[in-house]
């Protein structure tokens, strides 16, 4: 059975947007019109599943970046759900308020990357230039300001989103221009974004990198599915109909010895082969809901080479027999939505998506469903309760998603690196594609450089390329004549790598190895400068804000190792809060998914290197600026 759902910007929900001045008042609140709900509902479909695309068309008619609770009632009538079920959902997302904001949305990003190229200061000039603090709004309701986590433009941090805008490179002088601009301007819900957070800017064409998911970018039109079809695109599908079963797809993916890269490192043809045969409703998931802060390399994808995705999950389709692909992308990512919705209906005015596709009997259709803000949505369980129009907490497993996946459904679920890899190694073969890399992790792999190095952006480089050729090569160094003190790799969930660890090769097993992990790719470098108890307390503030709170040792523990930290950087802890933040994080491993895993690892790799840093901040006189920094912007609510 195929399931239509229209893009959140589709010609319907623009003719909505064209009547948004149907507002009534109640108590100085925007209110928006019973007409303008079931109208929504009517275009997106009364099924909770679209529970999370309604809301964001409400959000964007309310003209104050709100869901009132009003509203919110109107639409658990209209869609027959409990009103504690749709606030529940809205009070799990981030993006989502009940409170009017304001015509034009600041969030200010703050974590890792952001942090150390100086977000503080940057929420300095908004709060001079505005006159507001986080969590107020402009007396004229034109600007509100947030504080947000990681936005995936880490390459030109410190960054910020107003609206859907995305906004890196900030600078005093930059924001006073950019915020100024806005006045004179009405709200824009399509591919805004600004010009220096664009996919092949992000990129560093350094020469020397082994470029094969990079390869066509630069060389094709995003927005053209004719200029991918000149360049080879869809070559692989085509192939693989013409001279292959499903089966001989899985195996030759399995040969490629191609791993998952989304931080898990699973084989891609032995999950896939995991879903059962037979005729039944079966879905490809795309994990597009890139959060892991300084991971940037699936946005990238998905805007430059956007029917590169789509190619590899109708590969994915083919083999397990699913007729149904989803793209999960985080709401944050305007411009990849649009491109990816852009894509995908071309290629279905094409017929490579729908029924008989290139002539054979091989049907399927992809659609997107968009995140709300929240980090757990990562984790492919949370992901498919999100999908499913519910909280995203993570699922008890077993079942695991092949066996009941999305709506219970078989399904398999790999991130946009993953299946941008597919048709490559369909089209030129396993061979071809392990020929670099290494044994045990062939292929390439997508660093996202960020932090203080004279060249920031995404490098493509075999699997097993060390930190110091990265940051040396392709970083050109740190930034200032400064020294290397540390590297934070697979981002806030990773660990802390140190100078004797430079020609650690960065890999899936070799990392884990030396007891941190690859994860998405992140290569976050910080110099002399940096301190390791800030750092710390920026990566544990981000546990706790992003924690579900499902589960009692998350939901304590992240709360509990955060209060560990700011005692640090206060001057009030003492050496033995050194041991019990690391048994806390101990405890924590009991947790239903990563999450609540995974603080145990940058608190052990940090300690490792900097043990007596964190015993000098026991002694108040002593404690660094920029520990009083962080406490006096955006730590300041905890």
């Amino acid at each position: 059975m195929t399931r239509w759902i229209r893009s959140a910007r589709s010609p319907n929900i623009r003719s909505v947007l064209a009547k948004s001045k149907k507002f009534t008042c109640k108590e100085g609140i925007a209110m928006i019109t019973t007409e303008n709900i079931q109208e929504v509902i009517n275009n997106r479909g009364k099924a909770r599943e679209h529970l999370m695309a309604i809301l964001r068309d409400l959000e964007n008619l309310s003209g104050n970046q709100q869901l009132s609770p009003e509203t919110l009632n109107a639409v658990a009538e209209a869609m027959n759900l409990p009103q504690s079920t749709v606030a529940g959902f809205v009070g799990f997302y981030t993006m989502f308020s009940t409170r009017p904001r304001a015509k034009f949305l600041i969030r200010v990003c703050k974590s890792g990357p952001c942090h150390v190229m100086g977000a503080r200061t940057i929420f300095d000039y908004v709060e001079k230039h505005l006159g507001i603090s986080p969590g107020q709004t402009t007396a004229d309701g034109l600007f509100h300001l947030e504080a947000c986590e990681c936005l995936g433009i880490c390459s030109v941090a410190p960054a910020m989103m107003i609206n859907y805008d995305l906004h890196g490179n900030l600078t005093e002088e930059r924001i006073a221009t950019i915020l100024d601009g806005y006045r004179s301007r009405e709200p824009f819900f399509g591919e805004a974004c600004g010009p220096e957070v664009e996919g092949r800017v992000c990129m560093l064409d350094e020469p020397g990198q082994t470029q094969r998911l990079t390869e066509k970018i630069g060389s094709i039109d995003p927005l053209s599915v004719d200029s991918y079809l000149e360049k080879g695109g869809y070559a692989a599908i085509k192939k693989a109909l013409a001279e292959y079963q499903p089966d001989d797809v899985i195996a030759i993916v399995k040969d490629s010895g191609l791993r998952g890269r989304g931080g898990a490192g699973f084989p891609a043809g032995v999950k896939w082969s995991f879903l059962p045969k037979g005729d039944m409703q079966k879905y490809v998931i795309c994990n597009a809901d890139e959060g892991e802060p300084g991971t940037y390399k699936d946005r990238i994808l998905m805007e430059e080479n956007p029917h590169g995705l789509l190619e590899g999950m109708m590969l994915c389709g083919y083999a397990t027999g699913a007729t149904v692909g989803y793209i999960y992308i985080r709401g944050e990512y305007r411009r990849s939505i649009e491109r990816l919705q852009r894509a995908i209906d071309q290629a279905r005015e094409k017929g490579i998506l729908g029924d008989n596709i290139f002539g054979s009997s091989f049907r399927f259709d992809i659609f997107i469903k968009e995140g709300g803000g929240a980090y757990v949505c990562g984790e492919e369980s949370s992901l498919m309760n999100s999908m499913e129009g519910k909280r995203g907490y993570p699922r008890f497993r077993p079942p695991f998603p092949a066996g009941a996946g999305f709506l219970a459904k078989p399904s398999n679920v790999n991130n946009v690196e993953t299946y941008a890899s597919v048709p490559m190694i369909i089209e030129k073969g396993a061979a071809w594609y392990k020929s670099v890399g290494l044994e045990t992790c062939t292929g390439t792999k997508l660093y996202c450089l960020s932090g203080k190095l004279n060249r920031t952006g995404l490098v493509e480089m075999p699997m097993g390329t060390t930190l110091r050729e990265i940051i040396e090569t392709f970083g050109k160094g740190i930034k200032n004549g400064k020294t290397f003190k540390f590297a934070q790799v697979g981002g806030s969930a990773g660990g802390i790598l140190g100078p004797e660890l430079m020609d650690l090769p960065l890999d899936i097993d070799s990392t884990i190895k030396a007891g941190v992990t690859l994860g998405s790719g992140v290569v976050l470098v910080c110099d002399e400068d940096t301190c390791p108890v800030d750092f710390l307390l920026d990566v544990l503030n981000f546990f706790e804000h992003e924690s579900c709170g499902q589960c009692v040792p998350c939901r304590v523990g992240t709360r509990q190792l955060h209060h560990l930290a700011r005692k640090f950087a206060t001057g009030t802890a003492v050496p033995g809060d050194l041991d019990l933040m690391v048994e806390k994080a101990k405890l924590m491993k009991n947790s239903l998914c990563a999450l609540g895993q995974s603080p145990i690892l940058p608190i052990t790799t940090m300690l490792k290197y900097f043990r007596e840093d964190f015993l000098r901040h026991c002694d108040p006189s002593l404690c660094c600026p920029e520990c009083a920094n962080s406490l006096a912007h955006y730590y300041r609510g905890h």
